[in-house]
């Protein structure tokens, strides 16, 4: 049974945002609304999805600026209204302060920080009427500081944490609540098709990495999506602005981390 809240998820179609949607249909909302730029898996995230409850799926590149408020039309005209917006898709692209090209920063920031901003601004407008409301940025725990081949990244993500703390002060006394989540090594599809492909790592590296990490494991998707849970529940209506740093070890111990370490 539906419990009339609805939500929109952007980079719906895998990782974190298909394990956000999908915990979210599980705990009996009544609607998502996926956004990914990849049609064809959109469509079979849908197709998964599709027993649990109403999936709606609409495809596009966030670098177009127009994409956040027809996303969040298409939404509302979907479920007559918006409750949840999870931004879960970024640009992971690899470069830094040598070879960042005007192109390449351009493309990091319209996607990991200018999207969420207006997806955050369109989410809003259709959340204020209700005063409720929850938005989820998907960040990164190199938004502290990142390595050299991450460095532009790195700098989209902290500004999304900027973006975050400001605007959730912005709309607190609108009962709409913003937090974002610090990723850490997290094994998901793209992460594993990054690492495989773009790395040449052996199929095996989340398995030998993970057992190096303090909980024996790597993170993955359906343990953010806990998290998520948590952050759109009554148990957290007294929080706002956070910035969680989803993490097996402190920020400030980087370079302590035994997975990175040689054995």
């Amino acid at each position: 049974m539906s419990d009339g809240r609805f939500a929109l998820v952007t980079g719906g179609a895998q990782g974190m945002g298909f394990a956000a949607a999908k915990r979210f249909l599980e705990l009996g909302f009544g609607g998502v609304l996926l956004l990914d730029r990849n049609a064809a898996k959109l469509a079979e995230a849908a197709s998964r999805l599709q027993a649990l409850g109403q999936v709606e799926t609409l495809a596009g590149d966030l670098m177009d600026v127009m994409l956040p408020a027809r996303a969040v039309s298409a939404a509302v005209s979907a479920f007559g209204g918006l409750n949840v917006l999870v931004n879960a898709a970024g640009n992971t692209e690899r470069c830094g302060l040598d070879d960042t090209s005007p192109e390449a920063f351009d493309r990091l920031f319209a996607v990991n920080t200018r999207a969420p901003l207006f997806m955050m601004q369109e989410a809003v407008k259709a959340m204020r009427p209700n005063r409720s409301g929850t938005i989820i940025n998907m960040s990164s725990m190199l938004s502290h500081g990142g390595p050299p081949n991450l460095t532009t990244y790195s700098a989209s993500k902290a500004a999304l944490n900027i973006l975050t703390r400001s605007s959730a002060q912005t709309v607190a006394r609108d009962g709409i609540r913003i937090f974002a989540i610090n990723l850490g090594w997290v094994n998901s599809d793209g992460e594993h098709a990054l690492q495989t492909g773009f790395h040449n790592m052996p199929q095996d590296w989340a398995e030998a990495i993970g057992r190096r990490m303090p909980a024996g494991r790597m993170i993955t998707p359906d343990d953010v999506a806990g998290l998520v849970a948590y952050l759109v529940s009554p148990s957290a209506q007294m929080m706002t602005g956070a910035i969680i740093d989803y993490e097996q070890m402190p920020v400030a111990v980087f370079e302590q981390h035994p997975a990175l370490s040689p054995e």
